[in-house]
């Protein structure tokens, strides 16, 4: 088939050529029909569609948002750093300077083709003075952010950016609804809040995510309940999308921003346009371990990071299983039986293999502290509540436990394992009990996720609601809400009593930061982070 030029174009030709513009379909996709109808590289179709005005026609879009509807991808770019301007408002010029340099850093050092792209939000604040009759119906964007604004679905590896989504500053749940976008893997939403969560998927599937990338621009907000919340939830802030092969990107990762523009991500750290390497941390929340299902090629793989991290101070959650005593899995007889033929069946093996790890991990990260958690609880109760005559491959174990709990004033421990912890560590390990405080940078550590307040149950929605800083673990599945983060697991995450339905659970640890910020990351399920170290 022989390439057709626009003279070549039939007014048939060019009524078609409208119509796939203007469908609600992916840029990438109207391309790949345009090219392959008419023979031609994508870059003669977008010359095309300049030459017939269809971005004008189109819509009652600013010359700007036209440019950036046009605007695409270097066909070699293999990072990307995303944020989101508003219109109207002024840009931080600190936090735009240190993204650029961020930007040239990845690749001109580390050899990788990186792009900033900004999202282009808006917002009709009618008790701010410029929106005036005259200037209401007006976008426009800060003219140095011109060359990096995108309007549309931008595609990278399976990543979708949306550009295009009009999601309002105020809205309290932004992710929510466009989980339909995640067809094929992550999504990256405009907002000025730092969101991210795990989207539930069936076992062997890819993990999908969703997530919302901070504000580069400053606080512009209404006089009234939405806005003045809006204004207190604002956050600065990006996300990293990388490029891991030619269809596959690693998980979205989210970049908190300080209000003077500086920035750390991983083990870089950014200020007043100089990338340096971040020689230590404050501390590192690891997901929740679970020493008798730990995961140990990932226990390895994050090791390596801690090394690497160097954080001051480390916090463990649900470091107990107790899958010998499990008390939800008591009748299943299919399970007693099976842990008995795999040696799996002494508490008491059990609880050592804990203590183990605790030591394992205590040697590489600084000082630990381990939060009081439900999985915890499990010896406490197999204590209270059960015989030892009916369980005699373990009534030697119960007879130990149980006189320690006769004798010991546990109050000091918080329970029976903080005690056994104190045993084997002495003040080397600090056991939190429930409700005590700890705080790292101004992030609250301590609370385990399984409750709130005043008994209620726990969660980081829950939690947000409280207005301070936290991180907290429970749920294996990842999250960022506002200010509250929920790290994912270290433990394995196809487990018996979790194969019903869909799961969210994935792999994933909080560094806490030099500079006061905390991180999330997130593991892919080969236990890839990034290929930026």
């Amino acid at each position: 088939m022989q390439k057709t030029t626009f003279k070549d174009l039939t007014p048939e030709n060019i009524e078609y050529i409208k119509h796939v513009y203007y469908q609600e379909m992916l840029h990438v996709e109207k391309m790949e029909i345009l090219s392959k109808k008419f023979n031609v590289a994508e870059r003669t179709i977008r010359g095309w569609w300049q030459k017939l005005d269809l971005s004008r026609l189109a819509t009652n879009l600013s010359p700007q948002l036209q440019k950036a509807q046009d605007r695409t991808l270097n066909k070699n770019t293999k990072v990307l750093l995303i944020t989101t301007a508003q219109n109207k408002t002024t840009v931080n010029k600190d936090f735009l300077d240190n993204l650029t340099t961020y930007k040239d850093y990845i690749t001109n050092q580390l050899g990788k083709e990186c792009e900033l792209v900004i999202i282009p939000s808006k917002y009709r604040n009618p008790t701010n003075n410029i929106e005036d009759e005259k200037n209401k119906a007006s976008d426009w964007w800060e003219t140095e952010l011109d060359e990096y604004l995108f309007y549309g679905k931008v595609n990278l590896g399976n990543t979708l950016i949306s550009c295009d989504s009009h999601i309002s500053p105020t809205a309290k749940n932004p992710t929510e609804g466009y989980e339909i976008l995640a067809e094929n893997g992550h999504v990256v939403l405009g907002h000025s809040k730092n969101h991210f969560r795990t989207l539930p998927r069936f076992r062997g599937d890819s993990l999908k995510t969703i997530c919302t990338t901070g504000y580069i621009t400053t606080k512009n907000y209404s006089r009234s309940k939405a806005g003045e919340t809006g204004a207190l939830l604002h956050s600065y802030g990006f996300v990293v999308v990388e490029l891991k092969d030619k269809d596959t990107c690693y998980i979205p990762r989210n970049v908190k921003v300080k209000s003077d523009g500086s920035f750390c991500d991983l083990i870089y750290s950014v200020d007043k346009k100089e990338v340096s390497i971040i020689g230590s941390s404050l501390g590192f929340v690891w997901g929740d371990i679970h020493a008798r299902e730990i995961n140990r090629d990932f226990l390895n793989v994050s090791k390596e990071l801690v090394a690497k991290l160097n954080p001051k101070k480390s916090v463990l959650h649900d470091i107990f299983d107790g899958s010998t005593i499990n008390v939800h899995e008591s009748k299943d007889m299919f399970l007693k039986r099976l842990k008995i033929t795999q040696g799996k069946h002494l508490l008491e093996d059990e609880i050592n293999e804990c203590l183990d790890l605790i030591d394992e991990i205590k040697g590489c990260c600084g000082e630990v502290y381990i939060s009081e958690s439900n999985h915890d609880l499990f010896l406490q109760r197999h204590i209270d509540n059960e015989n030892w005559k009916r369980d005699l491959h373990n009534s030697p174990a119960y007879l130990k436990y149980a006189y320690i709990q006769q004798t010991v004033d546990l109050r000091e421990h918080g329970n029976i394992l903080g005690y056994l912890i104190w045993e084997r560590f002495g003040d080397s390990v600090k056991y939190m009990k429930m409700g005590e405080s700890m705080y790292i940078a101004d992030y609250q550590c301590s609370a385990h996720g399984d409750f709130s307040s005043n008994g209620a149950k726990g969660g980081t929605k829950s939690f947000s609601r409280l207005n301070l800083k936290l991180i907290h673990a429970h749920t294996h599945s990842p999250m960022l809400h506002n200010n509250v983060t929920c790290v994912g697991t270290t433990c394995n995450i196809n487990q018996w009593y979790n194969r019903k339905g869909l799961s969210s659970w994935a792999y994933a640890h909080s560094v806490i930061h030099n500079n006061g910020k905390n991180q999330l990351l997130v593991f892919d399920d080969d236990y890839s982070l990034s290929g930026l170290i």
